[in-house]
């Protein structure tokens, strides 16, 4: 998938300048419903949807690739509904800080999610309000960030960039990259025996996968930028979501990001409205469950999602 040099706001150039990072070509995968063409055929139908996946991973391990552990997300979504029946899974570029090599801060990830939206409306000519993003962890991040760039921008005359998609699909979003959310009493301190080991608990010590990706702006960024931390309970930043599309939010009921992500849900109702907004806990799971086959709360997920997607 192309570079998009030419899609990039005078933001989201000082934000890579700052980064020392591009806009570059990108591997993707496609992945088929059971009984179709391994990838979709040109032209596009009309009506027909797809999904773009941006993994999880903590922006640090993980791939888009079918081996991939997290492939079962896109496996399992285009199995949903005749009318989505592709996904297109992106490669981004991870981050990764000292002691590896300190390379592919924010906003590399962002400028990647942005070449795979645009390959799939300027050169698959899906339109986007066919388009669902979706997301799982970090992924969940991603594809929020990917949806608010697209929502903030395209209807301004600074870059011509595609509308944005028709529905956002996240599961157990890592929402709040500052410790905003690690107050006493709080699920970031009490779901203790979520999968996550390297939780946000101490304010002075942030994990190696926030180092990565804030990398040369420090963890301040953390603290006010609202694509890295959209549901961040800091004033200082001004996480809007008016214009957003319907959005499904997964959570499960045990898992450290609890509170975060009912922030993130708080918010978009406020802004878009509960009609627009659904939200889907699974009381007694663990962070980004559904992503493990043998998970007794899968079956009833895929059902919810289900009948959000062809709800509308």
């Amino acid at each position: 998938m192309d570079e998009v040099p030419d899609l990039m706001n005078a933001e989201l150039k000082t934000w890579s300048s700052v980064a020392n990072v591009t806009s570059i070509r990108i591997p993707g995968y496609w992945y088929a419903k059971t009984g179709v063409n391994s990838k979709p055929s040109t032209p596009i139908a009309a009506g027909q949807k797809v999904f773009l996946y941006l993994h999880g991973g903590g922006f640090i391990r993980m791939s888009a690739h079918p081996r991939s552990l997290i492939s079962i997300m896109p496996r399992s979504l285009v199995e949903l509904t005749d009318d989505a029946p592709y996904a297109l899974a992106v490669e981004y570029r991870l981050s990764s800080a000292y002691p590896f090599a300190e390379e592919h801060p924010f906003p590399a990830a962002l400028l990647d999610a942005l070449a795979g939206y645009n390959f799939l409306v300027n050169t698959m000519e899906y339109n986007p309000s066919d388009i669902i993003v979706a997301g799982d962890s970090a992924g969940g991040n991603l594809a929020i960030a990917l949806t608010r760039y697209l929502v903030e921008n395209y209807e301004g005359t600074e870059v011509s960039l595609p509308g944005p998609p028709g529905h956002l699909l996240v599961c157990s979003p890592m929402t709040d990259m500052s410790s905003s959310h690690v107050v006493p009493g709080s699920s970031a301190l009490t779901n203790d025996k979520d999968i996550i080991c390297d939780f946000y608990t101490d304010p002075h010590h942030p994990p190696y996968r926030i180092l990565a990706y804030v990398g040369p702006f420090g963890v301040g960024i953390a603290s006010c930028n609202r694509y890295i931390s959209p549901a961040s309970l800091n004033p200082l930043v001004q996480a809007r979501f008016t214009g957003f599309p319907r959005t499904f939010i997964i959570a499960g009921g045990m898992e450290v990001f609890l509170d975060q992500i009912c922030s993130l849900r708080d918010k978009m109702v406020r802004d878009i409205g509960e009609r627009q907004v659904t939200y889907y806990e699974a009381a007694n799971a663990e962070h980004d469950y559904f992503v493990f086959s043998w998970h007794p709360d899968r079956p009833a997920t895929l059902k919810a999602i289900q009948e959000w997607l062809v709800s509308g």
